[in-house]
Order: structure tokens, then C-alpha cells, then sequence
């Protein structure tokens, strides 16, 4: 059964009222000046419905003040929503964690890592943008390897493809420095990942390894959802690469070509128990295809509409938590995981 958009609306919030005020809330400081009229709850609820439109702030204060006063009687300005969405980019970061483990993720027997592109501008405005920093750049992404201007995110989900952790980097980076800085981070929000000069002499000319090209964030968005099984592409791959992961952070990644050579050891005899563990691989490796699909499509994720890196922030960790939260309020209403299409009517 398909909900009407007010039923949606009521359930995102209260949904999102039970678990800001439990987990966030406490912890909020007190700041000087007027109490504000509109709270977090209502602030972090119309940001995500944003991203179920795939519009801008702007259009959202503007469609609530029209559709949605019952509910939000005492809207703020454009901007100062903006001020309030950016304050609370922790918060939407903090909610992809608590609805991963509130939606089993902590308890799932593995989990399923890629890398996908998060476009910002078209690549001929970004070679001379004035917008960001070091934190995007030029590379190649997506299923036709084209060239954008923007950010490579590293995504990891569950089996049951729940978002559990993410790290972002210049579209430039490597996944597997991306793949890094994540496992570290997971590991120990405070410990400092792995540079080029820790790894022996590589086959590239020189023998060195091109290191991260720019910032890569945030720190505390890998999250502590436990697990040491990993399944990944052959991006991922290299014999020093997976065997500091195993041994530094306990993480056992499997690539497709971890099914070949020396170290496999086949589950039975017969030549082609590794050819039928790759093909079981890929089948594993299909949820996280599948949960890409829904970031572009349902909840646009590419080209934002950012200007600056907390606005990139905000939106990014917006975009995740609402994904989570529509698995959360899926499984609430009977449809399926990924019934996004159908979960709500306008």
C-alpha cells in the first residue's frame, strides 16, 4: 500500500524526533541569543524530504510554506535554513550509523565496498571553478569510466544493502587510498592511515605510489558497524594493499582475484569451485550496484547543488540518512527494502 505524502511525513518525523532526542539532543551546547522557533527535528525532517524531490533548500521552504504549515507553523528564511541544515551536518552523519545498527547492520556476515562518482559541476566549469577546494578534482567514474569535476565516495553497506560508513576524496584518488583512510578511521576515529612511504617499492616507474590527491572526509563517517569480511572489486586488489588491511585492521577483503593463485584453497576438488566463488562474488557485490542505482536516481546525488564544503557535507550526509531512514520506514509499512518508488504518493 502506498502512503499518503502527510503519513510519510508524520512517520519521517517521528522516526527522526525518537532518535535526535535520545542520541543528540543531550549532547547539544547552549548557545547565547534568542531561543529558535522551528526545532532540530523539524530542520533535519524538511532537509531529507529534500532529497526524496531532489530539490534546493529554497524550493523546499517555499513548498512547505504552501503545502505543509500544519506541521511546520513557524518556518524560517531560505538562508536561515540553510544555517541551521549546515549546523546540524553531524547529526544527519551521526543518523546513517544509528539506523544501520537499528536496522541490523552490526550483525551482517559481511559487508560490500565500491566506489562511486558524486558529480558536482560539469567538467568544463570545473576546471575553473572558484567553489571548492582541494576537496574535488577531476577524474573518471561511473559504468561508462567518463571524466567529471567532483568527488570519488568509498560507500559500504550491509548484505541486506544498508548504508553502514562512507569516506569521500577528490575524484582523482585512488579507491584503495579512499579504502584506507576507511578502514583506519573504523578501526579508530583518531588514528592517522597509512602514507606512501610506508609501502615497500611499487612496479610503477620509480617504484613509488601516488599517495591521496586532496582532503579526504570525514573522519567520523566510516562509523564502528564491526566487520572483517569485505567484499570489493578488482579495483581494490594488490598483495601488499589487502595484506596491510588484514594485519593493521583485521579487515579480510576479497576481490575477485583473491579466488586464484598460491593462497586459494578450494572448498572441494574440481577445477572450477574458483570460477563458481567468483560468480558467487558477483552475486554478493549486487546489492551495492543496486544501492547506487537508488542514491542517483531517487535520491540525487549527483550534482548536488553545493557551493561550499559544508553545504557538500550536509547534503552528501542528507542524502545517506534518508536512504537508511526510507529502509527504517519500508520495513515499518510492509514494502520492500528498496520500495522507494512506491513508498509515498504526492
Amino acid at each position: 500500500m502506498t502512503l499518503d505524502l502527510d503519513t510519510f511525513l508524520v512517520a519521517l518525523y517521528t522516526t527522526v524526533d525518537d532518535l535526535y532526542q535520545e542520541h543528540f539532543a543531550p549532547l547539544k551546547p547552549i548557545r547565547p541569543g534568542p531561543r529558535t522557533t522551528l526545532g532540530d527535528s523539524e530542520v533535519l525532517t524538511l532537509i531529507m524530504c529534500a532529497q526524496y524531490f531532489g530539490q534546493s533548500e529554497r524550493w523546499l521552504v517555499r513548498y512547505a510554506g504552501e503545502h505543509w504549515r500544519t506541521y511546520f507553523p513557524n518556518l524560517l528564511s531560505q538562508s536561515a535554513t540553510n544555517r541551521r541544515a549546515r549546523d546540524l551536518a553531524g547529526v544527519f552523519r551521526g543518523l546513517v550509523h544509528l539506523l544501520a545498527t537499528r536496522l541490523g547492520a552490526a550483525s551482517a556476515p559481511y559487508q560490500v565496498l565500491d566506489g562511486l562518482p558524486v558529480q558536482l559541476m560539469r567538467r568544463c566549469r570545473g576546471t575553473k571553478h572558484r567553489l571548492f577546494a582541494d576537496e574535488a578534482a577531476i577524474g573518471k567514474g561511473g559504468s561508462d569510466k567518463d571524466r567529471y569535476y567532483g568527488c570519488k565516495m568509498l560507500l559500504a553497506v550491509s548484505n541486506e544493502g544498508v548504508i553502514t560508513g562512507f569516506t569521500l576524496g577528490p575524484a582523482s584518488t585512488e579507491e584503495r587510498w579512499l579504502a584506507e583512510y576507511f578502514l583506519c578511521w573504523r578501526q579508530d576515529c583518531a588514528a592517522t592511515p597509512r602514507g606512501t612511504e610506508d609501502f615497500p617499492p611499487s612496479h610503477r616507474k620509480g617504484g613509488g605510489y601516488v599517495g591521496p590527491t586532496g582532503r579526504i572526509w570525514p573522519r567520523d563517517g566510516a562509523g564502528q558497524i564491526p566487520s572483517r569480511l569485505y567484499i570489493t572489486d578488482g579495483g581494490f586488489s594488490g598483495e601488499n594493499w589487502v595484506g596491510y588491511w588484514a594485519s593493521d585492521y583485521q579487515a579480510l577483503i576479497l576481490t575477485p582475484e583473491s579466488y586464484h593463485g598460491p593462497s586459494y584453497r578450494p572448498p572441494a576438488h574440481g577445477g572450477e569451485n574458483a570460477e563458481q566463488m567468483k560468480k558467487q562474488h558477483a552475486r554478493w557485490r549486487h546489492v551495492i550496484e543496486t544501492v547506487n542505482e537508488h542514491l542517483e536516481h531517487a535520491f540525487h546525488l549527483p550534482y548536488p547543488g553545493a557551493r561550499t564544503f559544508w553545504g557538500l557535507y550536509t547534503r552528501v550526509a542528507a542524502k545517506l540518512a534518508a536512504f537508511n531512514i526510507s529502509v527504517c520506514l519500508a520495513r515499518l509499512f510492509g514494502h520492500p527494502d528498496f520500495g522507494f518508488a512506491t513508498l509515498f504518493s504526492c
